[in-house]
């Protein structure tokens, strides 16, 4: 029987060429005020982990100087700053690669933002998975298997066995249960594309994400939604988390509406918040779900309509 698998939604020659091109893209997009390479620091899990893992112990500190954080809020910050991030790199590459990336929790690293946060994944010594009929499939050191649900159980599975130390780190620095800090790392792996206007949109790239996060053994319980909607002349992901990152416990911001910029008043308009209102997220599970898609696509479209007038003007 002859195995036929769709091409990558975004295609690179070689593993390799796919992390440096495609995956440091996806990470600049989503921190593009980071520091460059030539000042970036690099560390390892074990080393965010010694000495009691005292380096997420500053980092969760140096959030609770603002008194306006809480405990338990930070603690979901930080967990969604490392494991979590950690989990984003490898539900795009599935999503996107249509690969498992078998990230090693031995020779990872992350990339740390001045300010204490990661802000982008090196898979060093991750081996890579495919299925059967994929175009990496017959490289050196790739991995086949027959089908692309094993490839998502493979990649959750290996991505929980990196994480799971992180994970029990973060428990220890406030109360805040396991099952709260998992949901943070599988809204990692399965929401990677949100507000992502230059994604390319497959229901394949859905497909494989919600096999990973149905994975049998994976320690979520909780998952993230994900679905495909139309967005005007455009389809999109949109979606809500599993978790929640609790930073309504902390006070609102006032916000001026003449410090505003045109789409952010827009925004602020089409979604008043009422007075003693949590302010929740746009992904946030305590919202309905059609209330953060709304959200969400509101965004895509004026991101689009600004992206048109900018071009027209140019």
């Amino acid at each position: 029987m002859l195995v036929t698998t769709p091409p990558p939604l975004l295609a690179a020659a070689t593993p390799d060429d796919w992390i440096t091109t495609h995956l440091a893209r996806y990470y600049q997009q989503h921190h593009s005020n980071s520091e460059g390479p030539s000042t970036a620091s690099w560390v390892t899990i074990r080393e965010v982990l010694a000495d009691d893992a005292a380096h997420l112990r500053r980092v969760h500190a140096g959030l609770l100087a603002d008194e306006s954080v809480t405990a338990s809020a930070a603690a979901k910050w930080v967990t969604s700053w490392y494991p979590g991030v950690l989990a984003g790199a490898v539900g795009f590459t599935l999503a996107m690669a249509s690969a498992g990336l078998l990230v090693d929790g031995s020779t990872v690293r992350l990339r740390l933002h001045p300010d204490g946060w990661i802000d982008q994944v090196d898979p060093v010594g991750a081996v890579v998975v495919v299925a059967a009929g994929h175009p990496w499939a017959g490289l050196k050191d790739v991995r086949v298997v027959p089908d692309e649900d094993q490839v998502a159980r493979l990649a959750a599975i290996a991505l929980a066995n990196a994480a799971e130390p992180l994970v029990q780190a973060c428990r220890s620095l406030a109360r805040v249960g396991r099952t709260s800090l998992w949901a943070e790392v599988a809204d990692g792996f399965g929401l990677p594309m949100l507000m992502q206007p230059d994604a390319p949109v497959d229901r394949g790239a859905v497909r494989r994400l919600q096999w990973g996060l149905r994975a049998e053994g994976a320690p979520w319980r909780r998952v993230p939604d994900l679905r495909i909607a139309e967005n005007g002349c455009h389809s999109d992901y949109l979606g809500r988390k599993a978790g929640c990152c609790l930073a309504y416990q902390c006070p609102a911001e006032d916000i001026d509406p003449q410090s505003l910029d045109d789409r952010s008043r827009a925004f602020e308009e089409r979604f008043p918040t009422l007075p003693n209102e949590p302010r929740y997220c746009s992904t946030c599970s305590l919202r309905e779900l059609s209330d953060c898609e709304a959200r969400q696509a509101f965004w895509l479209r004026s991101e689009r309509e600004a992206r048109c007038s900018t071009a027209a003007t140019g």
